[in-house]
């Protein structure tokens, strides 16, 4: 009747494909992160007569620094999780799934 392959959804599956989305997007957003830092810092040199766009550059700057920080925290809670679930790292949980 219903000849639809079905597929069921381990809790290891579940994490090595979340793991893997996570480790995907946080060098892409890392460069972001560090693009906007100099961004930021080519602003902060450029207005150093304007004190407005000289706030500006260093607000830019200051939050680039803030999204590298949680993207390195991120990455480091994952990690953590991978190593608590798992007891091995995500780059040796990827190697024993053929990623």
């Amino acid at each position: 009747m219903n000849n639809l392959p079905t597929t069921t959804l381990t809790f290891a599956a579940l994490v090595k494909q979340v793991v893997t989305l996570i480790n995907l997007l946080i060098p892409l957003l890392g460069t972001i992160a560090l693009l906007v830092f100099f961004w930021g810092l080519v602003r902060y040199i450029y207005a150093s007569s304007d004190t407005h766009a000289h706030a500006d550059g260093k607000e830019i700057m200051i939050w680039g620094l803030v999204a590298m920080f949680v993207l390195v925290s991120v990455w480091g809670i994952v990690e953590l999780a991978c190593v608590a679930f798992f007891g091995s790292h995500c780059s040796a949980m990827n190697e024993a799934f053929n990623l």
